[in-house]
């Protein structure tokens, strides 16, 4: 297998890795975002120009941007100081207690908002940051600190330049699930599977044309490895991939071609994943934006106002499947402090609340992320990795494979083989912990429906399939060979040195030059050479003896 074959298998798997990383990046969770907007100081309703907080406005900043400095994953200030303004401490965050009724605002408590600023105070002295003063906080301040984390949602918003269009293929995925699949989002994901598998039908073919093209000149490529089997220094490889790639041009053909087709379709099915993964947007047609804020509260501890659930992925249907037969669980959105428009939000969703999908099956929410909680839904992992694994073994079996010369080159691509049977599932199995299991399912029925199509198109339009003789009659075509007639000189033994020479093209003309002068010397050779007899002419016999001779004779 040559170098540019390996770096363009290379550049699949590693599209493939960042797709499945995009689905990842997707699913990581909508983290709260703490930017410190103005600080406004509360004023005095009864005194013009008094203000009621304790604290100037430029220590507030400071206060604000320092609690911006300290907050990270393990440590949430925001989160931590709302609580304090609804009068709840940080152990109400980290670890609740089952039996307190975290929905009541118990009002600002200043005393837990320092603990919290103490524990600011001793992550900027690891960080070697410079502290904060707040020993005069008063409750005025702190409802000011959380005011400027709070910001209004967008309800408006518009996605990147591809929404629209994207938009519009979910609005087909609402009319498939509400008015062909019983609105079940289940049924109307595997319909639409089949449907993008249709529409993506040309690309398959394409990519059957061209391996079938591959398969054609297979003979011919084998005649060229064959040439140098045996051989495994570089300048020999160097060799051999120049004059493939020569016979590539001359037909006119591109072994790249093929990866094209790949690539136009994997963002095509990242596309599609966005759409699934958020229906709340995309098939409902709410702003791109409602589904973090909601998942936002939703993930927000019930003692900083939120709902205090656990849900993965900035993808709205978890938090779907949960609010379907009760949107009133959303109440508490009408005076989260996240949010400066917090009643909006909820009303928004109310809106869409009775056109919610169903996603449940057989009583099971597939919903839900699976977990040990939940061990139905654990199957769904497993059978991904099952399915995932055998079609990438029957799909391989119906397209044509990399020639390669035997030896290292088949253990190299055997193991490529087997990383991308054991990777790609083995991931894929990973991030189906992470998603919704509905999600898993649409996965596993995707990969079944494009094995079927491949199948489909391998029995329409099979590969070509060689005999030996095929391979044979390639291997002469290559050489150039032709019939010749016997020469004379047949039987006698040349130098082997350059037997083999005839063969080849690039050594074919200095090989017919030596053998033209080889036989030219023989002609040479037999002109000048002379016989027994002409080299020792015959004597005249002695007059004398010959006239004694006949003297007797005839006496």
């Amino acid at each position: 297998m040559n170098k540019k074959t390996n770096f363009i298998r290379r550049v699949c798997i590693a599209l493939m890795l960042l797709i499945l990383i995009g689905i990842l990046g997707s699913c990581g969770g909508s983290k709260a975002t703490l930017e410190a907007g103005s600080v406004k100081r509360i004023e005095d309703p009864n005194a013009e120009g008094e203000y009621l907080n304790n604290l100037s406005a430029d220590q507030l900043d400071e206060i604000a941007e320092k609690i911006g400095d300290s907050y990270a994953k393990d440590f949430n200030s925001r989160e931590f100081l709302v609580a304090a303004s609804r009068g709840y401490s940080m152990d109400d965050v980290k670890s609740p207690n089952p039996d307190t009724d975290y929905s009541v605002d118990k009002g600002p408590n200043v005393e837990y908002a320092k603990e919290v600023l103490d524990a600011v105070n001793e992550k900027l002295k690891k960080d070697n940051k410079i502290t904060v003063d707040y020993s005069k906080m008063n409750e005025y301040d702190l409802q000011t600190l959380v005011n400027a984390f709070s910001a209004s949602v967008d309800l408006e918003a518009k996605g990147g330049m591809f929404d629209p269009i994207l938009l519009a293929i979910g609005k087909g995925l609402d009319l498939l699930i509400h008015y062909v699949c019983f609105d079940s989002y289940l049924l109307g994901i595997c319909l639409f599977a089949i449907i993008i598998e249709i529409v993506m039908l040309p690309f398959a073919i394409k990519q059957q044309k061209h391996s079938i093209r591959q398969a054609t000149l297979r003979p011919k490529e084998m005649a060229i490895r064959n040439k140098y089997k045996g051989r495994t220094d570089q300048v020999t490889m160097q060799k051999m991939q120049q004059e493939i790639q020569e016979f590539y041009q001359r037909e006119n053909f591109s072994p790249y071609s093929g990866c094209l087709p790949l690539l136009i379709q994997m963002p095509i099915i990242l596309a599609l994943y966005n759409i699934i993964i958020d229906p709340l947007h995309y098939v409902l047609g709410k702003a791109s934006t409602l589904s973090a804020a909601l998942n936002t509260y939703y993930s927000t501890s019930a003692a900083a106002g939120g709902f205090g659930g656990t849900v993965s992925g900035n993808g709205s249907i978890a938090l779907l499947s949960k609010i379907r037969d009760n949107v009133d669980v959303l109440e508490g959105l009408k005076d989260f402090k996240y949010f400066t428009n917090g009643e909006e939000v909820f009303e928004a969703i109310s809106d869409v609340a009775n056109k919610i999908p169903q996603f449940s099956l057989g009583g099971i929410n597939l919903g839900l992320t699976p977990s040990w909680d939940n061990l139905i839904l654990l199957l769904i992992p497993v059978l991904t990795f099952v399915t995932y694994f055998v079609t990438s073994k029957l799909n391989r079996k119906l397209v044509s494979q990399p020639i390669t010369n035997g030896g290292m080159e088949d253990r190299q691509v055997a193991c490529s083989n087997t990383m991308m049977d054991i990777t790609m599932p083995a991931m894929s199995t990973v991030f189906t912990f992470m998603v919704p299991a509905l999600v898993g399912v649409y996965w596993m029925f995707r990969s079944i429906v494009s094995f079927g199509k491949q199948f489909i198109i391998s029995r329409i339009m099979p590969l070509p399939k060689f005999t030996e003789e095929d391979y044979k009659a390639a291997a002469r075509e290559m050489a150039g060979k032709r019939p010749v007639k016997k020469s004379a000189n047949v039987g006698k033994v040349r130098s082997l040195h350059y037997i083999d020479d005839e063969d080849f093209e690039d050594t074919r003309e200095r090989a017919l030059a030596r053998k033209a002068a080889l036989e030219e010397q023989e002609k040479e050779a037999q002109k000048s050479a002379k016989t027994p007899f002409e080299a020792a002419p015959v004597k005249e016999e002695n007059p004398n003896k010959k006239d004694k001779e006949d003297k007797s004779a005839n006496e």
